[in-house]
């Protein structure tokens, strides 16, 4: 049942890392980037996992930002090609310090679009209902599966380990024109677009609207709901029986996020929707472990777990858990 760690090997083991959030602070006249540990900031430039583009950028910003009187820098956001300086203002800082000379340097590393946005509550709280402004280049990118991301929208690290996860997840579903597929948390769009290649309607349900307008845009055959799955239950209901009416098998795709399946969606699955099969991306064995003993002891057996190490160097291993509801 339980399969060997899918990973990756040698180079491809360090420099993957293209997604971060990286505190910032004002010291010694100088802008240190790195990351909080007991409320102190351990600076990590040309980090060993990071990919070059978010030493390159941090590099760069950290050589020409102003005083934190002047650019009260709270985080630097990166997605890739997309990056976000978070300030603590309520008001838009002065910005001419980001001369042409400083966005070619940012371009020449990748750099395809460079945001500014205003939480004077930063914190652990990341991101307020304030927008963000686009201070130069283009408000979406797109990534190695040529889908459309933001600034903001999830992306799994290390393309050539997540086709994996999909195509072994696409293996056990085994959709075609005659299932339909709901795909909870569903991100960007990228298992999405793999059901619907395969023939098979899907309903997509995703929190936040950067990523639904990406997933539009990269599956738009498919129907995508925004909102968290426990309030798009009634929906998501809804659709799976109308799909029964006209004939088709449901089958369901989960990658929720550390805190595992909302209990209404758990309830859902379990009660109502009782797909013939699962798939369900995991980053946290905790979670995990309690959705599946909720699932067994309503029916599905688990016939295979997959741990994937997206996260080389880390203790953090995701894993793919494939269910088959019994008789």
């Amino acid at each position: 049942m339980l399969q060997p760690v899918v990973s990756v090997h040698g180079a491809a083991r360090w420099g993957y890392r293209s997604k971060v959030t990286l505190s910032a602070a004002y010291l010694n006249s100088s802008w240190l980037l790195g990351m909080l540990s007991r409320d102190e900031l351990i600076p990590i430039p040309n980090c060993p996992v990071h990919a070059p583009i978010i030493n390159s950028v941090a590099s760069i910003l950290s050589a020409v930002m102003p005083p934190a009187e002047e650019l009260p820098l709270a985080f630097i956001v990166q997605s890739a090609s997309q990056v976000v300086m978070v300030v603590r203002a309520r008001q838009v800082p002065d910005c001419s310090w980001l001369t042409p000379l400083v966005e070619t340097e940012l371009r020449s590393v990748g750099v395809e679009g460079l945001w500014l946005h205003c939480n004077f509550a930063a914190g652990k709280r990341m991101f307020e209902k304030t927008p963000l402004m686009l201070l130069f280049g283009q408000p979406r990118s797109q990534d190695e599966m040529e889908l459309w991301y933001g600034p903001g929208a999830f992306q799994q690290l290390i393309p050539s380990l997540y086709h994996q996860s999909l195509a072994e997840a696409a293996r056990f579903l085994a959709p075609d024109v005659n299932h339909s597929v709901v795909d909870l948390y569903c991100g960007t769009g990228a298992s999405m677009r793999q059901w619907r290649r395969l023939g098979a309607p899907v309903l997509g349900v995703e929190l936040g609207g950067e990523a639904v307008a990406c997933a539009g845009l990269n599956v738009p055959d498919a129907v995508v709901l925004r909102g968290a799955c426990r309030h798009r239950v009634p929906q998501v209901d809804r659709w799976a029986m109308e799909q029964r009416e006209k004939g088709q098998r449901l089958l369901l795709y989960v990658n929720p996020p550390r805190t595992g399946l909302e209990p209404e969606v758990l309830s859902w699955i379990v009660d109502k929707g009782r797909p013939d099969r699962l798939a369900y991306l995991s980053c946290s064995a905790g979670t995990l472990a309690k959705n599946l003993s909720v699932l067994a002891e309503h029916g599905y057996r688990v016939e295979q777990l997959v741990p994937f190490d997206f996260f080389p160097q880390t203790i953090h291993v995701e894993c793919l858990a494939l269910l088959r509801r019994g008789d």
